[in-house]
């Protein structure tokens, strides 16, 4: 298929799941719109012989990392290879439903320019069973896309393993995805694209079904589990200091960030997280008493835990 007739690029990174990025890749093809590529990054150990067979009988493109470099480098590596203008994530362990990928095909043909700052996702369908999965994934949905309305910026903000799709000139726009953050990349991502003028559309219908289940060994081990509170409390504060300015114009967003830093703060011990709300700036008096209070419940909870 030539470079001029993809217009959709599907992305996956993955690490040391084999079994369970073979069950997404069967999701993906019934999920695939046409003039589509699937690129799979993989970020883990090399893949053994039968994953191999089984991405070239799918047609899809495996590129290989120097390794564990994370998830947003690897989406970052997909994006560069990428040939079409749009591009699909989709997170190694979970499932796309059949149809959803059409539907936002069809959506983009109908509305959108390839150079347009459009971004999107959809409703998630957690499962812990697998056979759950693939009954959910398979199930038939009508899927309507709307813009999504209001100012709340946190209605605007996704996981990229939700259906996420953006246009790869507003991916190139904001200059991809912090490669720097290993958890809440996709928070930082989404106020980047908002930052930048992106309009948000909404799926309000179950279009990803996501793992919550056992993953195993912890080489294959959710992301966000191999991080202690102290670093996932550095990355929330970079993100709060990084996109300070939109995060301005949304209190409750604003807010709602500052709860889950001052939380990862709080259980990882010491001050650091009342010391860096008392120096914030941009914050009123009055929730910055709310949230001390906040991070001083967490303090508590956090010392009876390690008891």
């Amino acid at each position: 298929m030539g470079d001029m007739r993809i217009k959709y690029s599907v992305i996956i990174p993955t690490y040391n799941r084999e079994l369970l990025l073979a069950e997404a890749l069967r999701s993906v093809q019934a999920a695939l719109p046409d003039c589509s590529e699937v690129i799979v990054v993989n970020d883990g150990t090399e893949f053994e012989r039968r994953t191999c067979d089984l991405i070239e009988t799918l047609g899809a493109v495996a590129v290989k990392t120097k390794g564990g470099l994370g998830a947003g480098a690897a989406r970052n590596i997909g994006a560069d290879r990428a040939r079409g203008q749009w591009l699909l994530f989709l997170d190694d362990d979970d499932l796309i439903a059949v149809g959803y990928w059409q539907a936002v095909a069809r959506y983009i043909d109908a509305y959108f320019q390839s150079t347009d700052l459009a971004y999107g996702f959809c409703r998630a369908n957690p499962q812990s069973d697998r056979r759950e999965m693939q009954h959910a994934a398979t199930a038939q949905t009508v899927f309507h896309i709307q813009p999504q309305a209001g100012r709340s910026l946190r209605s605007k903000i996704a996981g990229l393993g939700l259906g996420f799709w953006v246009s790869k000139t507003l991916f190139q726009k904001v200059g991809g995805i912090n490669p720097e953050l290993r958890t809440n990349e996709d928070t930082d991502f989404c106020l980047k694209l908002l930052s930048a003028g992106a309009r948000c559309h909404n799926t309000p219908s179950q279009g990803a079904v996501i793992f919550q289940g056992d993953h195993g060994k912890a080489a294959a081990s959710s992301t966000t589990k191999r991080y202690g509170p102290r670093q996932r409390a550095r990355y929330f504060k970079h993100i709060l200091d990084s996109q300070a300015e939109i995060l301005a114009t949304d209190s409750k967003t604003q807010s709602w960030l500052w709860k889950r830093y001052l939380k990862m703060e709080a259980r990882a011990g010491g001050m650091q997280g009342y010391q860096s709300l008392r120096k914030a700036a941009g914050l009123a008096a009055g929730r910055k008493r709310l949230l001390a209070a906040y991070w001083a419940v967490w303090r508590v909870l956090a010392k009876l835990d390690r008891r």
